[in-house]
């Protein structure tokens, strides 16, 4: 975890700090190495909230694009089940980064938790993810609308889309650089992806704006559904 309380105030870890968790209140412990990012891990037993996957740099630098109360923002099932936001606005939009291999299961769980809530995965996690995706693209000529190129390609092209392609929630996949790779619709098999970059994602996120996303004309005559970005 990034934030520790101490007297009731948020506080980042550091050699020699103290605190408590924010959610369960049990005592903390500063782990401040050379290797991993600077966290607080909860002493003698294992995170409080289940979910919760070690922070590793990617996620520290996802987060540092927004505001510290949006992050680490805890709340409880109907049942009181302690589970922590990565990030969650003021409007109650949760945004959720993955780094680590998650079952499908698990992640509709969290789905259907936050409800309303973006998916950021890490796509240099595994490295063949980022071959099949060029691949991919290399194969499929995009189309372009208001100024965007949009790719129209089928949900088994990829591991990535097999797993997270029929979530019906926005997924953007990270493959490093500057830009994501948002996926906001899907139609029968097919998928739309086009790139937008990150720091246009979290300002976006930030002013609540709404994120563009491929949307669906009538039919025409022929049956064709024009693809156009808003």
């Amino acid at each position: 975890m990034r934030f520790a309380l101490l007297n009731d105030q948020r506080i980042e870890a550091s050699p020699g700090a103290q605190g408590v968790c924010p959610g369960c209140n049990a005592e903390m412990l500063a782990r401040c190495g050379t290797k991993k990012v600077w966290h607080w891990a909860h002493k003698g037993r294992r995170h409080c909230d289940h979910w919760w996957e070690n922070e590793t740099q990617w996620h520290r630098d996802w987060k540092n694009r927004f505001q510290t109360d949006w992050q680490e923002v805890p709340a409880r099932d109907e049942m009181g089940e302690l589970h922590i936001a990565d990030i969650k606005t003021p409007n109650g939009l949760v945004i959720e980064f993955q780094h680590s291999a998650i079952k499908p299961d698990e992640v509709v769980k969290r789905t259907n938790f936050y409800g309303h809530v973006i998916w950021i995965i890490d796509g240099t996690r595994r490295p063949t993810d980022l071959i099949q995706y060029e691949r991919m693209l290399s194969e499929n000529y995009p189309e372009r609308f208001d100024g965007v190129d949009i790719y129209t390609v089928y949900c088994e092209e990829t591991r990535l889309l097999k797993e997270w392609g029929s979530l019906g929630r926005i997924v953007g996949f990270d493959f490093g650089g500057d830009n994501l790779c948002l996926l906001t619709a899907a139609q029968g098999r097919s998928r739309y992806l086009f790139d937008f970059s990150k720091a246009e994602f979290a300002r976006s996120i930030i002013e609540g704006n709404p994120l563009p996303v491929v949307q669906f004309a009538k039919p025409t005559q022929r049956g064709y559904r024009r693809r156009r970005r808003f």
